[in-house]
C-alpha cells in the first residue's frame, strides 16, 4: 500500500490506550533508531508502580509506526477500572485522535449490558466520526455458561448459599468443577449473571447474590485460603458481578483446582456466565477441565470489545510460513449477547453482534517487548503475542485507509470505515462470517482496491 499508492498515514492521528509508554525506559532509544517518531504525544503515563505497566503501549505504537510511520501517535494510560477507560477515551477524542485503539480488559465491565466505556466508545463514533479498535481479548475457549441448576446441596453450610450443579445428566449431581491456572500466572476469573447492573442503569441492581468457592484440591474438599483473591462481594442491589484471582506466581506448574458456584440470596439467574482470563502463553493460559460449553457456541469478547460501534480484532499467527486458517487458541470469539438497555430494562430480543470483526497478525517483533515472550522465528527478537499485537495491525491499516480516501476527497465515517475493512478481509474458517475470525484475515491492498471502487 505505501509503495504502490504512496501513502503512510500521514495526516491521521492514532492514539493507542494500554497499560504504559515509557515505564521501563528506553523509548528515547526507540525514537532515535526510528521505531517510533521522533514526537509522541502522551497524554497521560501510567503511574509506573503497577506489575502491570510493561510498556505494551509502546509495542502496539512500534507496529502502528511500522504499517504507518507518517501517522501522529498519542497514547494515555488504561487506569485500572472502566472509567479510567472512559476518560481516556474522552482526552484522546479531545487531542484529535481519528482512530483510537486500545487492549484493555477489566473483568468488572459487564457482559450482558453496555457499560460506561461501551457507551462513550458509541457516542464518538456515531458523534464525534471517530473509528475505535479494540483487541478481542485472550481468554479464548476459557468460557463457561449455564442457567443455574440448584443442587439442594450447601458444601459450606445453609447461611454461604447453595451449590450450583454443573452436571447436565438430570440423574446425577456434581457441584464441583474442575479447572486449571496458569503457570506463574496470576488468573482472573468473571463470573456475571443476567440481571442489570446498579453501576450503569440505577434502579434495584441485581436481585440475586452469587459467590465463588475456589478449592486446592480438584475434589472440592479444602476451600483455599491462601491463595485465592474475592469470589464473595453481596451483590444484592449492586452489580451481577463476581471477580477472583487466583495467584499462583512463583510457581512454574500450572496448578489444577476445584470451582464452586454458590447462590446465597435471590431467585436462580436463567444464565450465568464466568470468563478466565488468559495469556497467549501456553504455560500461562489457563483451562476448563470438564463441563466445557460446545466449542462452537463459546464467546468470550465481553465488556467495550463487545460495544456496538468498536471494531474488535482477533489474532492470527504470523511467521509460520504458511497461510493460517484458523485463529491464534487463545484469540477470544464473539457472540455474546446482550440482554438489557441502559436503564436496566430486558431487551425483548437478545442483540448479539458479529464481533470478533477481523483478524490481524501477532508474533510480531518490536524493539524490545518482551523478553519473556518466545523468538519463535530465532532472529534475537522475542516476539509480540496476543490479540494486543493484533490490534494496532488494524488500527494503523485504517490509517492508510483514511489517507487513501482523503486523498479522494472522500471523507469516511467510521461505520463506512468498519465496512470496507470487513469486505475486504480475506475469508477463513467458514463461509462468510463467524464468530472466531469475523470477516476474515485484514487485506491492506484489498481494502484499497475496496476504496477504488466506491
Amino acid at each position: 500500500m505505501r509503495s504502490i499508492y504512496n501513502l503512510s498515514g500521514e495526516g491521521i492521528t492514532v492514539a493507542v490506550i494500554s497499560d504504559s509508554f515509557n515505564c521501563l525506559g528506553g523509548a528515547d532509544i526507540g525514537q532515535a533508531s526510528g521505531e517510533l517518531p521522533p514526537t509522541v504525544t502522551v497524554v497521560k503515563e501510567a503511574d509506573c508502580k503497577g506489575e502491570k505497566t510493561l510498556d505494551e503501549g509502546r509495542a502496539m505504537l512500534e507496529v502502528i509506526h511500522d504499517l504507518a510511520p507518517g501517522a501522529n501517535l498519542l497514547f494515555h494510560a488504561m487506569g485500572d477500572n472502566p472509567d479510567d477507560l472512559r476518560q481516556a477515551l474522552n482526552r484522546v477524542a479531545d487531542h484529535d485522535a481519528q482512530i483510537i485503539v486500545d487492549d484493555a480488559v477489566y473483568f468488572s465491565e459487564p457482559m450482558f449490558q453496555d457499560g460506561s466505556a461501551s457507551q462513550t466508545i458509541d457516542r464518538l463514533v456515531a458523534e464525534r466520526g471517530i473509528a475505535v479498535f479494540s483487541s478481542a481479548g485472550n481468554a479464548g475457549l476459557n468460557s463457561y455458561q449455564s442457567a443455574f441448576a440448584d443442587s439442594g446441596r450447601y458444601p459450606l453450610g445453609e447461611k454461604h448459599g447453595v451449590a450450583h450443579d454443573f452436571n447436565p445428566d438430570p440423574n446425577k449431581i456434581d457441584i464441583c468443577q474442575t479447572i486449571t491456572v496458569g503457570a506463574d500466572a496470576f488468573t482472573v476469573l468473571s463470573l456475571q449473571w443476567d440481571q442489570p447492573a446498579k453501576s450503569i442503569s440505577g434502579g434495584i441492581g441485581s436481585a440475586s447474590d452469587l459467590d465463588v468457592v475456589v478449592y486446592d484440591d480438584p475434589a472440592c474438599k479444602r476451600a483455599s485460603q491462601a491463595w485465592v483473591i474475592g469470589g464473595s462481594t453481596d451483590n444484592l442491589g449492586g452489580d451481577p458481578v463476581e471477580v477472583v484471582g487466583f495467584d499462583n506466581k512463583g510457581n512454574r506448574r500450572r496448578k489444577t483446582v476445584g470451582l464452586s458456584i454458590l447462590k446465597v440470596a435471590g431467585p436462580s439467574p436463567s444464565l450465568l456466565k464466568y470468563i478466565l482470563s488468559g495469556s497467549s502463553l501456553p504455560s500461562e493460559h489457563p483451562s476448563i477441565d470438564e463441563y466445557r460449553n460446545n466449542p462452537k457456541t463459546i464467546s468470550s469478547v465481553f465488556g467495550h470489545a463487545n460495544a456496538a460501534n468498536v471494531f474488535s480484532v482477533g489474532a492470527i499467527e504470523a511467521g509460520q510460513g504458511k497461510m493460517p486458517s484458523a485463529p491464534s487458541y487463545y484469540s477470544s470469539p464473539g457472540g455474546l449477547p446482550v440482554l438489557f438497555d441502559n436503564q436496566g430494562k430486558r431487551l425483548a430480543e437478545p442483540v448479539v453482534r458479529q464481533h470478533v470483526d477481523a483478524v490481524a497478525p501477532t508474533n510480531v517483533n518490536t524493539s524490545f517487548f518482551s523478553k519473556t515472550r518466545p523468538d519463535l522465528e530465532k532472529d534475537g527478537k522475542p516476539n509480540f503475542t496476543g490479540t494486543s499485537a493484533a490490534a494496532p495491525h488494524a488500527a494503523a491499516v485504517a490509517a492508510l485507509v483514511l489517507q487513501a480516501a482523503s486523498k479522494k476527497g472522500l471523507s469516511l465515517q467510521p461505520l463506512e470505515l468498519y465496512d470496507v475493512l470487513r469486505r475486504s478481509s480475506l475469508d477463513l474458517g467458514d463461509i462468510g462470517y463467524d464468530s472466531s475470525t469475523g470477516y476474515g484475515l485484514l487485506a491492506a491492498d484489498k481494502a484499497l482496491k475496496a476504496l477504488s471502487n466506491e
